[in-house]
């Protein structure tokens, strides 16, 4: 099913939840360059494991084993771009073989910080030209089409720079067969994760809602995602999207997370969240099939 067919009935959809997370709960060691896209690379049954895991859950939205896997991470470690097709064809296939034709499979497609693998897609301290932004997502969403995947979402979005080549420079380069969602990550403040003020992105995607119909925030804190609802997230043209981290911040130097997950500050919020019109919930990193599980129990699902 598409995304934006699945939006009419007009409910939460419930998305699924932190992919490393729950691969790291099998044993799977993330600790490279590639994080999630080791396993894709070395182990895909383990993607297929924990699709299905976010399937049985109750999830109505699964994302791509693909956030990591950009053309410039695995050129990196010396593969051939068909190589890499095959990669995503792969992540693909696995994600394909765990749902069923009422869910939505959505291509994830992670930030250039993510590539940098310095936890950058945490502040966005990176500065490329335009070009290269479009260089950089274009061929894995080209790859992900080929793959018969049309529902996108660029996730975890740091960098306003990033975020306006995005939506004036790469969405517009595809029709409407493809639907696109943005999801930034914010400070605890509220402040997206480059120190942007959150009113000037709120202001900035206002009129982008054509070809932006969906809005979110990921792998960001309760807190953090509470106080933009203060600052006006809600007044947004686009669907939100929310889907917390467990609540800790991210050591890029170790490549771990500060302190164990708080799934119940996720759980306390989801309720009032859906109640205030907030159209797709779900976790990210630091959350399970667990996570999901629950967060279905308290929308009555």
């Amino acid at each position: 099913m598409r995304l934006k067919d699945k939006l009419l009935l007009k409910r939460p959809l419930i998305l699924d939840g932190g992919l490393a997370t729950t691969l790291e709960s099998y044993g799977c060691n993330l600790n490279t360059s590639l994080w999630s896209s080791e396993i894709l690379k070395n182990d895909p049954a383990k993607i297929q494991q924990a699709h299905a895991d976010f399937t049985q859950a109750g999830a109505d939205i699964l994302l791509t084993s693909t956030y990591q896997a950009s053309y410039a991470t695995f050129s990196a470690i010396g593969l051939s771009d068909a190589a890499i097709d095959a990669l995503i064809a792969d992540a693909v296939y696995q994600v394909k073989q765990a749902t069923t034709a009422e869910q939505v499979i959505v291509g994830s497609l992670g930030p250039y910080g993510a590539y940098l693998s310095d936890g950058s897609e945490y502040t966005g301290t990176y500065n490329i030209s335009r070009s290269d932004y479009v260089d950089f997502h274009r061929q894995r969403i080209d790859s992900l089409i080929a793959q018969g995947v049309h529902d996108f979402v660029f996730e975890t979005i740091p960098s306003f720079a990033e975020i306006q080549a995005i939506v004036t420079a790469i969405i517009p380069l595809y029709n409407q067969k493809q639907t696109f969602w943005l999801s930034v990550t914010v400070d605890d403040a509220g402040n997206l994760s480059d120190g942007t003020a959150f009113e000037t992105l709120r202001d900035y995607l206002q009129d982008y809602d054509p070809i932006l119909p969906i809005f979110g925030i990921n792998c960001s804190t309760v807190t953090g995602i509470n106080n933009t609802i203060a600052r006006g997230l809600l007044s947004l043209p686009q669907t939100i999207a929310l889907y917390p981290n467990g609540g800790a911040h991210y050591d890029a130097e170790s490549k771990t997370w500060s302190s164990d997950s708080n799934e119940q500050a996720i759980l306390d919020c989801v309720t009032s969240w859906a109640q205030q019109n907030v159209g797709i919930i779900g976790g990210c990193c630091q959350t399970t099939p667990q996570t999901i599980e629950r967060i279905v129990a308290k929308l009555n699902r």
